[in-house]
């Protein structure tokens, strides 16, 4: 009897101990796919954040000259600086070119968040500044830009309104003869008015603090883009 006992109870502990290894090196595969599956997202958000911060940088040049001509005209204005009228109305369009505005791609961090992978970055440091650059410093971004949006809205319905303005801009900041201005009818009165010059200093205020929040945030993106590297490195 104790032969049966000892023969079925070495065979039980032979199957369970199979069970066992079969489970660990079961779970070790699902972790190996999981694992790449997660390196392969981070792998497309640094790509991500590479066309990002073109676009960034794309949009800091834009805004610098938007400013550039900002303070051209307000120089005009205050100190009676010489500019002739074409070069007013092209220096105005340049300003009113601020409406145009960075938008983030965030596909991929909606990606990690559905699928659970963001679980499993090592990195607690970059889990916390995903969250804090998506979840807080985007969506204040996006407050930001729908304000600066409805001044610039409001500042380039002025610009039709009282200079009949008509013109086109190119959003790259690396191609010639960005802004073309078509027609216009100056209008000398309203452009010496307070209320363009209450405008022109509220622009040139708003396209400073955008410049600001693209500079932060661009340190931000590659900080980011950095502890990601890091990530799939290990």
């Amino acid at each position: 009897m104790k032969k049966y006992i000892i023969k079925y109870g070495f065979e039980f502990v032979v199957i369970f101990l199979g069970i066992l290894i079969s489970l660990y090196f079961e779970q070790s595969r699902q972790d190996r796919i999981e694992n790449e599956r997660k390196n392969n997202s981070i792998a497309q958000l640094i790509k991500v954040i590479d066309q990002d911060i073109i676009q960034i940088d794309n949009f800091i040049k834009l805004q610098q000259i938007s400013l550039e001509s900002s303070n051209l005209l307000y120089g005009n204005l205050r100190y009676d600086e010489k500019l002739s009228e074409d070069r007013v109305m092209y220096n105005i369009s340049s300003v009113g070119r601020a409406l145009k505005s960075f938008f983030p791609q965030e596909g991929i961090f909606n990606q990690l968040i559905s699928s659970d992978l963001i679980k499993r970055i090592n990195s607690e440091t970059l889990k916390t500044k995903l969250f804090k650059l998506y979840n807080e410093d985007l969506r204040r971004h996006d407050v930001h830009t729908k304000e600066y949006d409805d001044f610039f809205l409001e500042f380039n319905f002025k610009l039709s309104k009282n200079f009949f303005l008509e013109h086109n801009w190119k959003t790259d900041a690396n191609e010639v003869n960005q802004i073309e201005v078509l027609k216009y009818r100056f209008n000398s009165d309203f452009y010496r008015s307070d209320e363009f010059f209450g405008s022109l200093i509220e622009a040139r205020k708003n396209i400073s603090a955008y410049l600001t929040e693209l500079n932060e945030l661009k340190l931000k993106y590659l900080d980011l883009k950095s502890l990601c590297i890091d990530e799939i490195r290990l």
